[in-house]
């Protein structure tokens, strides 16, 4: 079975444009049947990000960590690409033959549409509506008997019915949605699909073996409902979950380890992982009980994670916890009487980190008091920070507050709705480009002062390991020795890292984590000192690829079918 590996993988260091590669191909089931309704499922076309064009921005890259999270730390910022999740999710769990199409080039997608479907779902986000509506547009020409389905945020685009030809639009759960439309049974056992996250480039060096990280998508939404939150309005307030026990969770975790061999996942689609906490503690137990020692992503809300003791969340394998913060400011009461900064900090003992997320342009920030936030942000020294601008999204009620006030910039294009690189609704104290300059420099400020992230990481493993590796907790001394099976391999990365720093605060930063690593295992070999010379020799080359060429790494094309035999 192709899982997608060298068949998906850029060939050649400084490809910057697209170019046909080998498709990844990959078959769900039995052989696909015949005299049965046919899917396809798509993605928005690429390419992604490479110039300001009709379809895309350059600052609306499709990857979570260089377009978010470590937007401005360049060589240090990891290049990961995703399937889209929910359309294997739904093409798993109906008993209809289906075929998705991850990030084709539109050729790619008119020459499948061709083949005559009788169903063809797009699925996008808003700022790629105009590539939805190109894809609805060839649909039509090439295949007009098929029954055209938009679904994903850009379904919620005001009027979308009146300005894309489509016969259906699918708004929050898309398998009960899609079950429903084929007369299928609205009850089903959810069966999860292989979907990953795969690094691609880390400093420079590229990941030709492929290094995945599968992703579990336990459960869909979040009950919280903040004014902003698209994914909790878009499923309704509600904890949609597929997978309702910590047995569940455990068994998936066990087959996909199988799989992928691998120790790290990724628990997505789930806003709030921890609002369940029967189910949460479930996992724990089974987790402690079988002695597994895995990785474990989640996303959890401050008040919640505030509830665990940091050493029941390090048993359950908890590695990385996104955490919105929003504003110091803000009254969501999920971060009232929750000291952030300790809670990180305690965090941080156990070996989890933290990816902080922070909101700016808030309607009480001005000039002043927006960087007292910042700086609020700054002092809990995060692994890993987001700053994403308030974003009136279609859906939530912070875009029903704008319009009626009349705020929105309804002329900016959708293009540009991504929140990172300037707002689109008027702010009574920041010009545009005002706010992008608060932004840039937020993200400056954190890299600089900070450090990078892959650093700040392994700063706190380190601490992590020197905080449990003697703990009476049996379970938390193997954690220890589990998180310390990479310190050698961090040895070399510490080096390269710091022959690529950018400022000697960073310098000096990096050098005291090698000194805290090498307390723990000795002093750096020969070998590791030349395997950072290596790491160097990867990064300043990719370096001037992104200065003279372009820092775009297009996602590989993927072919998924799916017999639709949910039974076997």
């Amino acid at each position: 079975m192709d899982l997608g590996g060298f068949g998906s993988f850029a060939p050649g260091f400084f490809q910057t444009r697209y170019s046909p590669r080998p498709e990844s191909v990959i078959i769900i089931g039995k052989k696909m049947a015949k005299n049965r309704p046919r899917i396809l499922f798509s993605s928005a076309f690429k390419p992604f990000g490479e110039a300001d064009t009709l379809y895309s921005r350059i600052d609306s890259k499709i990857e979570l960590f260089h377009n978010q999270i470590t937007k401005y730390q360049g060589v240090f910022s990891p290049r990961i690409e995703y399937n889209t999740f929910g359309l294997h999710a739904i093409a798993n769990n109906i008993e209809t033959p289906s075929l998705v199409l991850d990030f084709p080039t539109l050729a790619r997608f008119i020459q499948e549409v061709q083949k005559g479907y009788d169903y063809v779902g797009i699925g996008a986000i808003i700022p790629n509506f105009n590539k939805v509506k190109r894809m609805v547009e060839e649909t039509r020409r090439h295949s007009p008997k098929s029954k055209i389905i938009i679904g994903g945020f850009c379904a919620m685009i005001e009027n979308v019915e009146k300005v894309l030809d489509v016969d259906y639009i699918c708004r929050g759960e898309g398998i009960s949605f899609m079950r429903e439309l084929l007369g299928e049974s609205p009850e089903f056992k959810f069966r999860q699909p292989l979907v990953y996250g795969k690094t691609r480039w880390t400093l420079g060096v590229p990941f030709f073996w492929g290094d995945y990280r599968p992703c579990i998508i336990a459960s869909l939404g979040c009950p919280y409902g903040c004014d902003f939150c698209s994914p909790s309005h878009f499923f309704g307030k509600r904890h949609i979950k597929f997978l309702k026990t910590g047995e569940e969770i455990f068994n998936e975790i066990v087959r996909l380890k199988k799989i992928y061999k691998t120790d790290s996942f990724g628990i997505l689609g789930d806003d709030n992982f921890l609002v369940d906490e029967e189910r949460a503690e479930g996992l724990r137990e089974i987790m402690v009980k079988s002695g597994l020692q895995v990785n474990l992503f989640i996303f959890a809300s401050a008040d919640l994670v505030a509830r665990w003791e940091p050493e029941k969340l390090a048993e359950m394998g908890i590695y990385n916890i996104w955490i919105g913060r929003e504003s110091k400011f803000a009254p969501y009461l999920k971060n009232r009487d929750v000291n952030m900064k300790e809670l990180i900090d305690n965090l941080r003992k156990v070996g989890i980190k933290v990816i902080l997320s922070s909101i700016l342009l808030f309607a009480y920030h001005n000039k002043t008091n927006i960087w007292e936030d910042i700086e609020d942000h700054l002092a809990c020294s995060p692994a890993f920070s987001q700053f994403a601008f308030y974003s009136p999204v279609p859906g939530t009620p912070f875009y029903e507050r704008l319009k009626e006030e009349r705020r929105l910039l309804l002329n900016i294009p959708l293009e540009e709705w991504h929140a990172f690189k300037q707002p689109w609704f008027i702010h009574p104290e920041f010009k545009l480009w005002e706010a992008e300059k608060v932004q840039e420099r937020a993200y400056l400020e954190d890299f600089y002062r900070l450090g990078p992230s892959i650093v700040r990481m392994i700063r706190d493993e380190v601490i992590g390991y020197l905080n449990m590796h003697n703990s009476q907790n049996k379970r938390l001394r193997k954690r220890a020795e589990f998180l310390a099976r990479s310190f050698p391999v961090y040895r070399s990365v510490l080096k390269g890292c710091l022959y690529l720093a950018k400022s000697q605060e960073q310098k000096e930063f990096i050098k005291e984590v090698i000194s805290e690593l090498e307390q723990v295992i000795g002093k750096t070999k020969i070998w590791e000192e030349i395997g950072g010379l290596g790491l160097y020799g990867f990064g300043r080359a990719w370096e001037l690829r992104s200065k003279f060429l372009s820092d775009a790494v297009q996602p590989g094309t993927k072919i998924s079918y799916y017999s639709g035999d949910i039974k076997d």
